[in-house]
């Protein structure tokens, strides 16, 4: 028999491969990479090749269950009544203790099409400011980072820099284990003569293949990058045209760097002094020079100003948006950059936007067309204060969407604590067995990404559709069309009513921003 193929995106990490799924019998027997697509031509990890595994029906969830208290077993549910129980005790914590009772926790393995409609409505109709993403544990302080420095939350650059770099830093990142195809990519380069910087407190598989190895003190990062600038600027390597023409504040940055000498930094970093000095001599002598980063520098107490600090490297020499420089963070989920231009954590609206700003949020209310005022200019206070909230009980109810946060939020003892003080707790996953499901009232069945429609964004920004090559099992529906019908059944038909994920990718596309360059117009399912 011959498989039908069925062109799609890797679910894995944030490189976002084009893949092939190839269906016998309505099953996904092989996957093999996309030699079209952009970001791989054809190549594909370990990870990304046995991709099809997890959507065999072994452990997944393909029908609602409820449980009718706490202590009870779990009941099964058709998918109609699940859905009208889900809505139901929703709209009773909210008429109860009001639109701050409510919360919802999503993810960056979800399509744009289902993170835009669970921003949509949490800040648009329920007129809760609790909505956080995991992302918030791992890309928020680059995000941040992106938009103090350069003023929209994104890289100014794509992988085809890649191919044009004469230098590679990389530093908070095993490239070679994490992002493989993209570490390939790198070292094609590499192999033609650009060299390779790596920074780590430990010997990865990407610092083996460096040129210089910098192996670090924990958590001395920032010394390190303020001491490679004090050093370009003591050279003469910084590019005082590109300054005076396209950045604000360097007059204060020589006094600042004064505090980074060679040997201070080499005292708080255990780096040898030599060393240090080479890295900023390769930095400056490179024509151009890529600098990629990751959950090294991220998770941590100053993870913007980490963020922050390698952008000032790329502004002062002028090293950004020109082909082969500029500052690449690098994504960990296959949609968390989807997810941050859907606004799905703290203060975000649609296209890039902020409630803390009056214009941003007269926009999107017009085009969600909710009164003036519906939306707030305030922001939730994160991850690890939401469960702490749930467990104070300011928090009533929180609808977990494709994550899994008592086994990956920091002290899983507090999430449980605050799961278990929550009067109602919704879990929508593919799999049936997994540690936050045990402590949910409602269990609703979520397909995955080769069981329906939905567009992936990578790190560099580049879109992928996923179509559906198999049919999800039993009762379960892609999340977007679990939360449109749950929004219907709560109250809000008229703002919820898609026949498809395409028409919801229709809306997102009028959210363009020219003030962070944020236009989809063009695009479509189509």
């Amino acid at each position: 028999m011959t498989a039908t193929p069925v062109k799609s995106v890797c679910p894995y990490c944030g490189v976002g491969c084009g893949m092939v799924l190839h269906v016998e019998d309505g099953e996904v027997v092989k996957v093999s990479g996309d030699p079209d697509h952009p970001a791989n031509f054809g190549r594909l990890c370990t990870k990304g090749s046995s991709a099809h595994v997890a959507l065999r029906r072994s452990g997944r969830l393909d029908r609602a269950f409820v449980r009718r208290a706490r202590e009870d077993d779990l009941v099964p549910l058709s998918a109609r009544d699940a859905i009208a129980e889900t809505a139901r005790r929703l709209r009773a914590v909210l008429d109860a203790h009001g639109p701050d009772a409510l919360s919802f926790y999503v993810s960056g393995q979800m399509s744009i099409e289902a993170q835009y409609l669970v921003n949509k409505l949490a800040k648009g109709f329920v007129g809760t400011h609790n909505i956080e993403s995991n992302s918030r544990l791992c890309m928020a302080s680059a995000s941040t980072g992106y938009k103090q420095s350069l003023g929209a939350d994104g890289p100014p650059g794509s992988y085809q820099d890649f191919d044009r770099a004469n230098l590679f830093f990389v530093i908070g990142a095993n490239m070679a284990d994490c992002h493989p195809i993209l570490f390939l990519r790198m070292m094609d380069r590499v192999k033609a003569g650009a060299k390779l910087i790596v920074v780590d407190p430990r010997r990865t598989g990407t610092a083996d293949k460096a040129d210089l190895f910098l192996q670090i003190r924990p958590g001395t990062d920032l010394a390190l990058t303020n001491g490679l600038l004090h050093l370009l600027h003591a050279n003469g390597r910084t590019d005082a045209a590109f300054i005076a023409e396209f950045t604000e504040g360097w007059d204060a940055m020589p006094a600042f760097l004064a505090d980074y000498t060679p040997e201070r930094v080499a005292a708080i970093t255990g780096l040898a002094e030599a060393d240090i000095r080479t890295a900023a001599q390769w930095i400056g002598d490179a024509p151009e020079w890529t600098s990629c980063w990751t959950m090294g520098l991220n998770q941590s107490t100053h993870g913007v100003w980490n963020t922050n600090a390698i952008c000032n490297l790329h502004l002062a020499t002028g090293r950004i948006c020109r082909p082969g420089s500029g500052p690449f963070s690098l994504t960990g989920q296959p949609n968390a950059m989807g997810g941050r231009e859907m606004g799905y954590m703290g203060p975000g609206l649609p296209g890039q936007r902020s409630t803390l700003s009056d214009d941003d949020r007269r926009f999107v209310e017009k085009l969600w067309r909710v009164p003036p005022g519906t939306l707030r200019a305030e922001a939730g206070g994160g991850t690890v204060d939401l469960f702490a909230r749930m467990q104070a009980g300011d928090v009533k109810a929180c609808w977990i969407i494709c994550t899994n946060p008592v086994a990956t939020v920091p002290n899983r003892q507090n999430v449980i604590a605050g799961l278990q003080a929550a009067e109602l707790v919704i879990a929508q996953d593919a799999f049936l067995d997994t540690e936050t499901n045990r402590y949910a009232d409602i269990l609703l069945p979520g397909a995955l990404w080769a069981e329906g429609d939905g567009v992936m964004v990578n790190s560099e920004r580049n879109m992928t559709l996923m179509r559906p090559a198999i049919a999800p099992p039993g009762d379960a529906l892609p999340d977007w069309r679990i939360v449109a019908e749950v929004a219907r059944a709560m109250g809000f038909a008229d703002a919820f009513d898609y026949a498809s994920a395409a028409d919801v990718f229709d809306e997102i596309v009028r959210f363009s921003n020219p003030a962070t360059g944020y236009d989809l117009r063009g695009a479509s399912h189509a």
